[in-house]
C-alpha cells in the first residue's frame, strides 16, 4: 500500500541511531540497577515486604503501566508536534522548534517527568520492595526536577519567550490539576493524532 508523505512529515527530525541505541538502552539498564538497587536497600536496612500479595501485582502493573504510557506518549508528541527530542537540551540540533502545549502537556508542563518517574514506582509496588518504591523514585524525581530547573525551562523560556511564560503560568509543573484527571486519562487512551486543546483548570 502506497502512503502519501506529507509536508509535516519531511519536517519531523530524523533520529540518529546512536541516539536511538542510547535512549533503548535506558529502559534495559534502568530496571535492573531499580531491581539490584532497590534489593540492596531493602537488604540493607532489613525493610518489610510491601504490599502483600496479591494487592502487589494490582497496584504494581497499573502503576507502572501508567507510567510508562505517559511516558511514550509525551515523548512521541514531543517528537511529532514540536519535532524535537527529549535529550535536546543536550544535544542542540535536537531541541524542540515548536513548544508542544497539547496532549499530556494541556495538563503538566514536564510529563515525561511524570511517566518515568512513575516506573521505578511501580517495580517496587509489583516486586515488594520499599528499596525500589521509595528512595529510587525520590531520587528519580529530584534529578529530573533538578535537570528541568536549571537547564530546560531557562531554555525554554530563552527560546519561545512570553509563549512559554503564559503558558508555565497555567499549567502545573507535574502533577495535573484533579479536576483535570479526566481529561488526562481520555487523553492518555486517546489517538496520539487527537489535537487537545489547553487545560483550563
Amino acid at each position: 500500500m502506497f502512503i502519501r508523505r506529507t509536508k509535516e512529515d519531511d519536517e519531523i527530525p530524523q533520529i540518529d541511531k546512536r541516539q536511538l541505541s542510547t535512549y533503548l538502552l535506558i529502559f534495559i539498564v534502568a530496571p535492573i540497577l531499580t531491581y539490584a538497587i532497590g534489593g540492596w536497600i531493602d537488604s540493607t536496612l532489613s525493610l518489610p515486604r510491601f504490599p502483600p500479595f496479591p494487592i502487589n501485582l494490582l497496584v504494581g502493573f497499573g502503576v507502572f503501566f501508567s507510567g510508562l504510557a505517559i511516558g511514550i506518549k509525551s515523548t512521541r508528541r514531543l517528537y511529532r508536534e514540536g519535532l524535537g527530542l527529549p535529550w535536546g537540551e543536550a544535544v542542540r540540533e535536537t531541541r524542540t522548534s515548536k513548544l508542544v502545549t497539547t496532549g499530556l502537556y494541556a495538563y503538566t508542563r514536564n510529563p515525561m517527568v511524570l511517566g518515568y518517574s512513575m516506573l521505578p514506582c511501580g517495580m517496587g509496588i509489583l516486586f515488594r520492595s520499599l528499596g525500589m518504591a521509595i528512595p529510587i523514585t525520590t531520587i528519580v524525581l529530584l534529578v529530573n526536577i533538578i535537570l528541568v530547573k536549571t537547564k530546560e525551562e531557562p531554555g525554554l523560556e530563552e527560546r519561545f519567550g512570553e509563549e512559554y511564560r503564559a503558558y508555565r503560568r497555567r499549567t502545573p509543573f507535574l502533577i495535573p490539576r484533579m479536576g483535570a484527571l479526566p481529561k488526562v486519562v481520555s487523553t492518555l487512551i486517546g489517538s496520539d493524532d487527537e489535537k487537545t486543546k489547553d487545560a483550563k483548570g
